[in-house]
């Protein structure tokens, strides 16, 4: 069976904003990010990624341009050769009250669904308490980003 870990994106791969990220330009690769993709991948790792996007839900952008977003961060990894296998993306605003926004886990129920996946086998890393709480609901190894703790600095203690 493939090892798989959930990232989540803001905080995790990209850095968080408060007003959101609207467009590519104001995306922006964490320092490590991309070496974390790739030690996770150099080591066997199968990526999915597990975003809240209630930029969506809450009428700022159109969801055309989340996966024009989301294309243009695939393409930067590819140059690395970092690979994700699939984006798992909640839309919704928070009160919507969908069964896919984290804490909840539909994302990571279909995950499983569509990979086959033991939940309790795989590993959740965001940046987060409802990233946490969405991983340990399904039986995740969960791991929080912090200003400490980059996504390199988990990817390390997890390859050990």
């Amino acid at each position: 069976m493939d090892n798989f870990v959930f990232l989540d994106r803001d905080g995790v791969i990209n850095k968080n904003r408060a007003n959101y990220v609207k467009s590519w330009d104001e995306f922006e690769f964490l320092p490590n990010a991309k070496k974390g993709i790739k030690l996770l991948n150099d080591n066997g790792f199968k990526i999915l990624i597990i975003t809240n996007q209630s930029v969506v839900g809450r009428g700022i952008i159109k969801e055309k341009t989340l996966n024009e977003i989301h294309e243009k961060m695939l393409k930067e990894l590819n140059k690395c050769r970092c690979r994700i296998e699939k984006i798992y993306c909640c839309p919704h605003a928070p009160w919507d009250n969908c069964d896919c926004r984290k804490p909840k886990p539909g994302m990571l129920l279909k995950a499983a669904d569509d990979f086959d996946l033991d939940l309790k086998e795989c590993h959740f890393i965001g940046d987060s308490k409802t990233d946490e709480e969405a991983g340990k609901i399904v039986g995740c190894k969960t791991y929080l980003v912090s200003e400490n703790r980059d996504l390199l600095d988990i990817v390390r203690t997890l390859i050990k």
